[in-house]
């Protein structure tokens, strides 16, 4: 069992044993289990969110939290997802309910969320990773809690209108709506390379792993497949900006998170109301070992934002046809003394002027040959007159 939990979360090539996978392939053929099986094993095994999370605190608010918490699978097995969007996995029987997001209206760790989880080690059976305790990723809500898709992110990105006209391959950004996700309603980068490595496991391996998404058709891999899907996860997480074409958002909120630790519980904690509670809620006998237990299985953990206001950068088109001309009529300007009134001298010069010219000496050219005209009616007219004088003075000549 702990070789098929190792298997089932984490594709990693340096545990990669052919000679395990077809033992334990062979196995589960002949009790004629399937990979929906070892998947509700690993929803059994994986401790729940109610035995992890011993208290929550939501904006200085004591409450049950437990509604604002889902359990979903990642590459790390079973998680508890805080404040997430709505998940939904057919095959897997997995539909999360969507609530509305969750918001802050301040800062302090008295505006966030505490909580207080228990790791209980002594039920620890496997693990994915060389330590005890729990793994905390921050990212927001439409993202996808996958460790190979986590990118660090830093501030707020907004783009402007004019932006939006240019190409995506020139602005290296895409607007909302600009680029469509099988799997995924809302578009991220990270759910981008979810997409894409989704897309390439049913193409080489015919199947996908439980934690990507799919839909009715897809199936879920066998161990056999281990091999394949894993060196499809390599690639992506390698190669992804080459292969998968998954530009970031043009608008978009991104987190740094900034870490701080102390020893827990300190001097006085077990003299609160808060401690007595848990002891309770533990069932563990005094005070005396409710310390001792604390201090090997329970941790205190407090997300919040650290200040009022953030930083936000706004993308804009860095070069137009505007700018262009004015760069161009500055330079021109400086180097050769041209402004936009010598410009226009030069055009009138050449064109202008030319084309009035040639106008002011049309009417002199029609006078021109109107004139020449008129030199010749009258000698025209003189001959034919004598001519008609010479007739009719010689009326007999013409009989």
């Amino acid at each position: 069992m702990q070789l098929t939990l190792r298997y089932m979360t984490k594709l990693d090539r340096a545990i990669n044993n052919e000679k395990e996978l077809k033992e334990l392939d062979k196995f589960y053929q002949l009790h004629n289990i399937s990979a929906i099986d070892l998947f509700k094993i690993l929803v059994e095994t994986a401790p729940s969110c109610s035995d992890i999370i011993m208290d929550c605190n939501w904006l200085g608010l004591t409450e049950p939290c437990m509604k604002y918490f889902s359990f979903l699978p990642t590459d790390d097995g079973m998680c508890c997802t805080f404040n997430s969007g709505k998940y939904v996995d057919l095959v897997l029987g997995i539909e999360s309910s969507e609530n509305e997001p969750l918001r802050v209206n301040g800062n302090g760790y008295r505006m966030g969320l505490n909580l207080v989880i228990d790791a209980n080690v002594e039920d620890y059976s496997v693990t994915t990773g060389k330590f005890d305790g729990f793994k905390v990723l921050v990212h927001p809500s439409e993202d996808v809690s996958i460790e190979f898709v986590a990118v660090k992110g830093t501030t707020s990105f907004n783009t402007e209108e004019v932006a939006k006209k240019v190409s995506p391959k020139m602005r290296q950004c895409l607007v909302e709506g600009e680029k469509k996700l099988a799997y995924f309603e809302n578009y991220s980068r990270s759910a981008c390379f979810v997409d894409c490595g989704t897309r390439l496991m049913q193409e080489d391996c015919k199947c996908r792993p439980y934690f990507f998404k799919g839909d009715r058709s897809s199936r879920l891999c066998p161990l056999t497949s281990y091999n394949c899907i894993s060196d499809v996860y390599e690639d992506v997480r390698s190669r992804g900006d080459d292969i998968c074409d998954c530009l970031p958002p043009c608008s978009d909120t991104r987190y740094e998170p900034e870490i701080s630790y102390a020893s827990f519980p300190g001097g006085g904690f077990n003299l609160t109301r808060t401690f007595k509670r848990l002891v309770e809620g533990r069932n563990l006998s005094s005070s005396t070992d409710g310390t001792h237990y604390f201090k090997s299985n329970v941790a205190m953990l407090h997300v919040y934002y650290k200040e009022k206001t953030g930083m936000r950068y706004r993308t804009d088109i860095r070069f137009g046809v505007e700018d262009f001309i004015s760069a161009m009529g500055g330079l021109l300007g400086l180097g050769l003394g041209i402004s936009f009134i010598s410009v226009i001298e030069i055009l009138y010069f050449f064109f202008v002027r030319h084309f009035f010219l040639r106008k002011r000496d049309a009417p002199d050219m029609a006078i021109q040959r109107q004139t020449t005209e008129m030199k010749m009616c009258p000698s025209s007219l003189t001959f034919t007159s004598s001519i008609a004088t010479v007739t009719e003075s010689n009326p007999d000549r013409r009989n």
